[in-house]
């Protein structure tokens, strides 16, 4: 018996709108958060010391388009992508979940993630793969290492999204 509940939890859990809802559970407000104590970090001018200016305005400027596309992707899905889903998904099981998403629809999902990955990718190469050094103010330390969990967290909620959630939904392409 036991087993059966498990597996019902597990169907449940990685059913379309299960993912969904972890995702609006788990990576939206850690991934937000994230996002606020960096932009706190770099208003607060600590790290003036530690890197160029020049270095530290383009450091602000990735992320704060950085910030700007994440926010935006997760009024998108929040408001609209996952709605949507769950809407189209309730009370059907299996091979119906879904299949609604047009592939146009997946693409531009998939871009904007691929936007939000490129951005993550210039920091890191901006932060010289986040190498903080001894020498740097406390606060400037924190923040690098913030960037580096929010990367982290990025990732998986790509991945979720990518390997579980899409997948299952998708419209096969017919060309």
């Amino acid at each position: 018996m036991l087993i059966n509940q498990n597996e019902t939890v597990s169907n449940e859990l990685l059913s379309p709108e299960g993912l969904c809802s972890l995702i609006l559970r788990e990576y939206h407000p850690s991934i937000s958060e994230s996002c606020r104590k960096i932009e706190g970090y770099l208003l607060s001018s600590q790290y003036g010391k530690d890197i160029s200016i020049p270095l530290s305005e383009l450091i602000h400027l990735i992320f704060m388009k950085l910030n700007d596309e994440i926010k935006h992707f997760f009024l998108k899905e929040s408001g609209i992508i996952f709605p949507a889903i769950k809407k189209n998904t309730k009370g059907k099981t299996g091979k119906e979940d879904g299949h609604f998403l047009q592939s146009t629809a997946l693409e531009s999902i998939h871009q904007r993630q691929q936007v939000i990955t490129n951005l993550l990718q210039k920091l890191r190469h901006l932060l010289q793969d986040y190498n903080i050094q001894p020498s740097w103010h406390k606060d400037w330390k924190e923040c690098v290492n913030e960037m580096f969990q929010l990367e982290s967290k990025v990732y998986q909620w790509i991945h979720v999204e990518g390997s579980l959630l899409y997948p299952k939904i998708a419209t096969q392409a017919h060309h």
